[in-house]
């Protein structure tokens, strides 16, 4: 038991173990579908169950059970750590009492790497990918069917609660088209199982219209406004929908086509949906030392048009697809200057969110990512809260605009860039580092990776932000 102990208090130890046994208590930060295929059973230590239908339940279950926790040295576990984070720094927030507070490092998939017998964890992880669940070399089950009591534990069916929408474990045998499953929460609360009739037509959800003035939505894929039933009568699993934010004279196709690997990662849980910015630039180029300065410029049919969120107060913003010579070589710090047209982006945002006001979330992008985040404080001064349920902001910084109070941004935040100076070239750390501030402490996660000006999509940065966006499913 001390190796897991260890293992979770990060020390990496054998022998090491923050406290006596009788003062431990082992927290589940997970949904209760996770833990009914999966999870740690250590012997004579108290394992907590929150039994939640999403993260979003778990500071009410942890303001509820303060007093299994004070004075404790509290093990927390979740899929890949991210949950973890978010929730020690809550638990902390309580002051004396909640100090000792730790986190399995790399959640659940680092311990079965590194143990892959399993160690004290027993069953199956589940994973928020096309995989569902990863095993260990154990050949045990912990889950079992709803309808029958049968062993089982896939939940590949996608079969849900019909009033809540949690996942819920069918086996095929029991599996129904007709038939209504009703989850164990469910169950406790009063509400029961009926069979009904299942539509087994759906519609496409049309399309979104054009704008007339402020710009064209480029959509990535089609997402049914009603859930059509499998063969096995489970249900598509409803996928998030992420209004993305081009950076600094990109455009929409642009942006799309730089992401493709992350929307292909992504596939599964969420869909993203790309706009233009409505400030259209100039082209611009600059004439190498060589050439005449009397040569044409390039034909404007070789470049698509740029746009943007901010615009520096000296720079014009034509509509003609005109090139001219740049007025200075590229200066990587330009982003500091560029401090107009908030108010027309703004405005154009918010009629886009009016237009459609599925979005789950806002991914920006460099500018993007300092644009959305003037977009939610923005909507939290006028409107009290954002209007989104999570925001990611890569490579980003806080654009030096409006003149908001320093109350924290109340969002749940992903924020990604390059660690260290030199890593990201044209956004330093720091101001990414100085954006990740301005949002509320203990819901603000911050992923850093060696990469550059990009948004990386290999493990393990794809993976912490997808147990990220899993928190809202």
């Amino acid at each position: 038991m001390l190796s897991w102990i260890a293992l979770v208090a990060g020390t990496g130890s054998d022998t090491e173990a923050p406290a006596g046994q009788n003062d431990v208590v082992v927290l589940d930060a997970r949904n209760l579908y996770e833990t009914r295929i999966g999870k740690f059973h250590v012997p004579n230590v108290e394992t907590l169950h929150p039994e939640i239908r999403q993260y979003s339940d778990l500071p009410l279950w942890i303001d509820e059970h303060t007093e299994k926790l004070r004075g404790k040295s509290i093990m927390m576990y979740c899929t890949g750590g991210i949950r973890c984070e978010m929730a020690s720094a809550y638990i902390r927030s309580k002051g004396e009492g909640f100090e000792n507070v730790f986190q399995l490092y790399g959640g659940i998939q680092r311990y079965l790497e590194q143990y892959p017998d399993g160690g004290y964890f027993d069953g199956k992880n589940f994973v928020f990918d096309h995989r569902i669940s990863v095993g260990s070399n154990k050949d045990n089950i912990l889950g079992t069917c709803l309808v029958c009591g049968s062993t089982y534990d896939d939940y590949s069916s996608r079969c849900r609660c019909s009033n809540c929408r949690m996942l819920v474990l069918v086996c095929s045998t029991c599996q129904d088209s007709t038939k209504e499953y009703v989850c164990e929460l469910c169950l406790k609360n009063g509400k029961q199982c009926c069979e009904i009739s299942v539509k087994q037509d759906c519609q496409a959800e049309p399309e979104l219209s054009e704008p007339s003035d402020i710009g064209k939505l480029s959509i990535s894929n089609k997402i049914s406004t009603s859930k059509a039933p499998g063969s096995n009568g489970s249900e598509q699993l409803k996928k998030l929908r992420i209004l993305c934010l081009h950076g600094f004279r990109q455009n929409s196709s642009n942006f799309k086509g730089r992401t493709s690997s992350l929307a292909k990662k992504l596939k599964h849980i969420a869909e993203l949906v790309f706009i233009d910015a409505p400030h259209e630039l100039s082209f611009v180029y600059q004439p190498h030392p060589d050439v005449c300065s009397d040569k044409p410029s390039p034909p404007s049919g070789t470049a698509k048009t740029k746009f943007a969120w901010l615009v520096s107060p000296n720079m014009s913003c034509h509509t003609m697809q005109d090139w001219k010579v740049a007025d200075a070589p590229f200066d990587p710090l330009q982003y500091q200057e560029q401090t107009d047209g908030f108010k027309e982006s703004y405005a154009y945002l918010e009629s886009i969110i009016a237009q459609d006001s599925n979005f789950d979330g806002v991914l920006g992008f460099s500018q993007g990512a300092a644009m959305a985040a003037l977009l939610c404080r923005q909507q939290q001064k006028t409107c009290g809260s954002p209007k989104f349920r999570f925001g990611i902001f890569c490579s980003g910084y806080p654009a030096p605009v409006g003149d908001f109070d320093r109350e924290p941004i109340r969002l749940p935040s992903l924020h990604c860039f390059g660690g260290g100076e030199g890593h990201d070239r044209q956004i330093a750390s720091r101001a990414s580092t100085e954006l990740a501030g301005m949002f509320e402490e203990g819901r603000c996660t911050i992923i850093e990776h060696d990469m550059g000006h990009i948004i990386p999509t290999r493990p393990p940065y794809i993976d912490r932000m997808k147990e990220f966006l899993c928190n809202f499913i």
